[in-house]
């Protein structure tokens, strides 16, 4: 025979057998796998299997896309592994599908350092997981690091962005990921288009480096977070269409419009993670926010309340310093001084964003512009009124607390303002 031996066989490849197999799919099935297995060895050492695999009975699951192929549903996967001396050397003409998934012609290399074997590069040149369409390509460096290329026509990115807990202690290699996509799901009815992103994370999931370049809303929108020449780690972002950027990635749903810019830098060191900074935005309007309607209802204020409930509450500008801290099992963000104004109303604010808990507690003052505008209207010299010298002006403090899925929230009417109060509502 041309060959020096050839087994044919059908098998059941149970966990057991595929870890003595050195193939460890632990990561991405669970269960027995039905084989059809063709192995011919040659004779000077190489041999190649042909593998034909029923997935039906396992589970099969790719946990970043928080995709799964739940046990009895339909799925299959063929391709060639080839050896050298009983040794996996590559993986050739991968092809699998099944419910929500399949994978067209694909390759796999291994490689062999300290009697191990494990990942070289592969490609991936077509595949589909339920929304996401596109290809993929992966290279290990010599240090263990996984440089991952996708380009998508649909790039599902919403299992990236969930809050929810992960289980154990992140177990993955340090990754740097380059992502194009035409277009990019960010949530439920929310895209972005046109999208640009590098990641580079350590071996702990935390960001060294992140970029991003997209279409969003009416604008476009800029991301940064980067070393600088010192090497310090900044974080920049604008974009030109606040309401738009912050409702596709579910940080607030109620602002239209508007232009948002924030700069950020270390608290505590060159390689500090945590960062403090300023956020601003300019020239939005305000609707259905209901905390924020709450309060003018106990104020009375049916004319402001109407407006937010209508075409919405314009404001000139908002501006708040921040402080973001790094945890793993959620941030955390302190607002401090913020302060907003508007033609109708004006807002102070400071408190905080609990991620881990998903706890909200902040507190401020709420000050109806046309009062301080008659008040001021009245009075000859400006700055008796930025040095106490003003009559009594209707507002409220008020304070936000308790489960950011529904807070708790208090209005106190105030009837005179501090000359601190007036400062900061004027953006003096």
């Amino acid at each position: 025979k041309p060959y020096k031996e050839k087994v044919t066989a059908k098998i059941t490849a149970d966990p057991n057998l595929r870890m003595k197999l050195g193939v460890d799919l632990n990561d991405f099935i669970e269960g027995a796998l039905p084989v059809d297995v063709v192995y011919t060895v040659q004779r000077n050492g190489t041999a190649r299997a042909d593998i034909a695999v029923d997935a039906t009975p396992a589970l099969f699951f790719v946990e970043p896309f928080d995709f799964a192929k739940k046990p009895g549903n339909k799925g299959s996967a063929a391709f060639t592994a080839y050896l050298k001396d009983g040794v996996l050397q590559s993986i050739k003409n991968l092809t699998a599908k099944g419910e929500g998934f399949t994978l067209g012609k694909s390759n796999i290399a291994f490689k062999q350092k300290d009697g191990q074997t494990s990942l070289a590069n592969g490609t991936f040149p077509n595949f589909v997981l339920e929304k996401t369409t596109g290809a993929l390509e992966f290279v290990f460096d010599k240090d263990g690091a996984a440089n991952i290329v996708i380009n998508s026509k649909i790039f599902d990115a919403q299992p990236f962005m969930t809050t929810k807990e992960k289980k154990g202690e992140y177990s993955e290699p340090p990754m740097k990921i380059s992502v194009n996509a035409q277009t990019m799901m960010t949530a439920p009815d929310e895209t972005v288009r046109d999208v640009t992103m590098f990641y580079d994370i350590d071996g702990q999931g935390r960001f060294n480096r992140m970029e991003m370049d997209a279409k969003v809303g009416a604008g476009s929108l800029f991301v940064r977070f980067k070393p600088d020449g010192e090497g310090k780690r900044t974080f920049r972002m604008k974009s030109d269409d606040a309401g738009a950027m912050l409702k596709a990635f579910q940080l607030y749903s109620n602002i239209r419009g508007g232009e948002m810019v924030i700069y950020g830098e270390p608290i505590d060191g060159v390689l500090d993670r945590n960062i403090k900074g300023v956020a601003e935005i300019t020239n939005f309007k305000v609707v259905d926010a209901p905390a924020l309607t709450k309060i003018l209802s106990v104020l009375s204020l049916t004319g402001i309340g109407d407006a937010l409930m209508g075409e919405g509450l314009a404001f000139d500008k908002l501006e708040a310093n921040f402080s973001w801290l790094y945890r793993k099992k959620g941030s955390l963000l302190v607002l401090k001084e913020g302060r907003t104004s508007g033609n109708s109303l004006g807002l102070l604010f400071d408190g905080t964003f609990d991620n881990e808990k998903h706890m909200v507690d902040v507190s401020g003052t709420v000050v109806p512009m046309s009062g301080l505008n008659e008040i001021i209207g009245a009075i000859p010299l400006l700055g008796d009124i930025l040095t106490g010298g003003s009559g009594g002006i209707f507002a409220a403090t008020y304070s936000i607390k308790g489960s950011s899925d529904a807070p708790e929230i208090s209005v106190n009417p105030l009837s005179v303002l501090t000359p601190g109060i007036i400062r900061r509502v004027l953006f003096e």
